[in-house]
């Protein structure tokens, strides 16, 4: 099971949380029916977090979304099998969340520099701060980030999975060179020209998902 955009884990963690489920009450009746000896196969076939695979651009949510898995693998193996110990190692590293861009791919990223060489920045794309006339939000001007152009920019290839679940970002279409960047905004682009350039952001992750 894929979340594309997975933030923090929560969409990860309540799949796991109904696969166990569903686990729980396959064992339930194979147990009903007397089938000791399938129990005793299926204890190496457990659901685990390495089911769960999510695609992540902030490292710090991305790892948030390692430890929440095992937390919650860790409460239900205790919550059902009571001081029963699960195999060691507790804690594997199966590689399943990855932290980048799950829409883009590009062979480098540059700087994109004035004729000074000095970097050029634009505004961050999401801190406001309330303007002093009107009260309303506005961009803040002082958050600034580097202006980036992407080489060879490409769709994001996906992991393999029988199942894609999540809640991706909306942006608006006329907002995405705001908000991204014109860099990105014009990576994103030629990257997909089948897409019209007044698509929301989240449709891109729409268009993967059917294909």
């Amino acid at each position: 099971m894929l979340d594309p955009a997975c933030g923090s884990g929560n969409f990860l963690y309540v799949a796991l949380e109904h696969m166990k489920r569903l686990e729980g009450e396959v064992l339930d009746m194979l147990a009903g029916l007397g089938e000791t000896p399938y129990l005793d196969e299926l204890g190496s076939h457990t659901v685990d977090p390495h089911q769960l695979i999510g695609i992540e651009a902030n490292p710090r949510a991305a790892a948030i979304t390692e430890l929440v898995l095992w937390i919650g693998y860790l409460q239900w193996h205790f919550r059902t099998r009571g001081k029963t110990m699960p195999a060691e190692p507790v804690l594997k590293n199966f590689h399943n969340i990855e932290t980048r861009d799950a829409v883009l791919a590009w062979k480098r990223a540059e700087l994109v520099r004035d004729d000074k060489g000095r970097p050029l920045t634009r505004w961050d794309g999401r801190t406001r701060r309330a303007n002093l006339l009107t009260g309303e939000d506005v961009p803040d001007e002082a958050a600034r980030v580097e202006i980036m152009r992407y080489v060879g920019a490409v769709p994001a290839k996906w992991p393999k999975a029988d199942f894609i679940i999540g809640n991706p970002p909306f942006i608006g279409g006329k907002y995405l060179r705001a908000m991204l960047g014109d860099g990105y905004a014009e990576a994103l682009w030629a990257a997909y020209p089948e897409m019209p350039q007044a698509a929301d952001f989240v449709l891109y992750w729409w268009h993967r998902a059917a294909r």
